[in-house]
Parts: C-alpha cells; sequence; structure tokens
C-alpha cells in the first residue's frame, strides 16, 4: 500500500503568528540559553535556518526573539512557503530567505552553513533518518548549533507508525518514534555530540478537534497534562541539542 504524507497541508489554511504555540516557547528558551554558553552569534545578528519551516509561524517568533537575525526556512510544500510570504507581508514583517528543498535528497537546500539550525517535528515522519540528519549536520556552521524537536523512545527499540483512515487507499506517515540512542550514534557518526532535554511540560489544555490526527491534551493523575491524538500514542516531546564534537 502507498505510503504518503498529506496531513501537512492543514498549515497553509491556518496560522498561529499572534498565539505561539508552547513547544515554540520552549525551544526558544533553549537557543536563548546556548547563544551565551556557546557565543554562536559572536556579537553579532547571526544566521538561523528553520527545516521544514511549514508556514512560517515559528520563523515569525523567532524573528521577535531574535529581531538582528537573518532568517532562512526550507520546506518540501510550494503552498506553505506562498502561506510563509502571505502572512509575512500582511504583518509587515521582513519576510526570511525561503528555500524549496528535500532534506532527504538535498535539493533545494541551501548553499551555505548557518549559525542556529531547528528541525522541529519533523524527524518522525521518516524511517530511515541517515540522509536527513547528513543534511541537517551539514547545514550547522563549525561553532554552531543545532536543534531536533520530536518524540523520541527513551528505550532503545525504534518505533515506525503509520495509519489509515477509515476509507482512505493509503497509509499516512509522520509520528514514528526514534530512540533516543539510534539517534546519538547516528550523530556521533557524522561527527556530533546529542544533549537530550526532556523536561518540556506543556501549560495549556489543548481540545480534541475532528481532525483525530491533530494532538490535544488531558490530565493525569498528577495534575501535569499529557499529549496524545487518535493514534493513542502519548507525546513525550524531547528537544536534542546537536554540536560538533570538534567545537
Amino acid at each position: 500500500m502507498q505510503i504518503n504524507r498529506t496531513h501537512d497541508t492543514f498549515y497553509a489554511q491556518e496560522s498561529h503568528k499572534h498565539n505561539t504555540k508552547e513547544s515554540f516557547k520552549y525551544i526558544a528558551k533553549k537557543a536563548r540559553e546556548s547563544l551565551e554558553r556557546y557565543a554562536i552569534f559572536g556579537g553579532g545578528g547571526g544566521k538561523i535556518l528553520d527545516i521544514g519551516c511549514s508556514n512560517g509561524d515559528f520563523l515569525f517568533y523567532l524573528s521577535e526573539i531574535f529581531p538582528n537575525a537573518e532568517l532562512s526556512g526550507v520546506d518540501i510544500l510550494p503552498t506553505l512557503l506562498e502561506k510563509t510570504k502571505t502572512d509575512f507581508l500582511a504583518l509587515q514583517r521582513p519576510c526570511p530567505t525561503l528555500y524549496l528543498g528535500d532534506i532527504v535528497s538535498g535539493e533545494g537546500l541551501p548553499k551555505m552553513k548557518f549559525d542556529m539550525v531547528f528541525f522541529n517535528g519533523v524527524v518522525g515522519i521518516f524511517d530511515d533518518l541517515q540522509k536527513p540528519l547528513e543534511h541537517f549536520c551539514s547545514l550547522i556552521a563549525p561553532n554552531g548549533v543545532g536543534y531536533i524537536w520530536g518524540v523520541f523512545n527513551p528505550f532503545p527499540l525504534d518505533v515506525f507508525v503509520k495509519s489509515r483512515a477509515v476509507g482512505a487507499t493509503h497509509l499516512e506517515s509522520g509520528w514514528n518514534i526514534h530512540s533516543q540512542a539510534s539517534l546519538r550514534i547516528m550523530l556521533k557518526n557524522l561527527g556530533y555530540n546529542a544533549v537530550f532535554y526532556d523536561d518540556f511540560e506543556i501549560g495549556i489544555d489543548l481540545p480534541q478537534s475532528d481532525d483525530y490526527l491533530r494532538t490535544w491534551t488531558f490530565k493525569l493523575e498528577n495534575g501535569k497534562r499529557a499529549i496524545i491524538n487518535g493514534l493513542g500514542i502519548i507525546h513525550s516531546f524531547v528537544l536534542v541539542e546537536v554540536r560538533s564534537d570538534c567545537t
């Protein structure tokens, strides 16, 4: 049966540029901390890339957090890049440099390197992370840092997930749970170290929608919120900080 990734098309019809996601705040907080720890921007604005930038919501938030940075984004869907341009223009914000690119093949990716590279909510799409990670690491400047946001298994098991809506003729990808161990080994073989941050806690309630692949929250016995979707899998998000082991 054919495997497609069609679910991301809904981002072309929505925007959260004035309703920042909790995950964006968490990721940006860790990124700000890395600036001082590693002196990444060297006193300047720095170059930042968002891989899988979707409709530009995270880039828009980054433009507020790092107003002097040179922002760029990559996505494989032209409709999402058009949405990014439209929203930035409508909000009178300078539009980032946008690339129509494929993180697996490397086609269309920027030729330069960046001080900070984000790869948010994308790795779960891929069964094989080797090529995406190779291209991700190749875009990080020698003294730069990369961040991967996703759901990673703390146990040494890689979990591959596909879904099929009732009546559909294809399988939908996007929710694989690669193990932290596998990711660490692959990055190490590429010459990079990985630090895993697993302290993210969502602070708001997310309601369930009619789209069962969208996430929602429910309360645990300890009062904390857990994130889930119609696949019945708890989403324990982790942020992975990636740095060259030569820096």
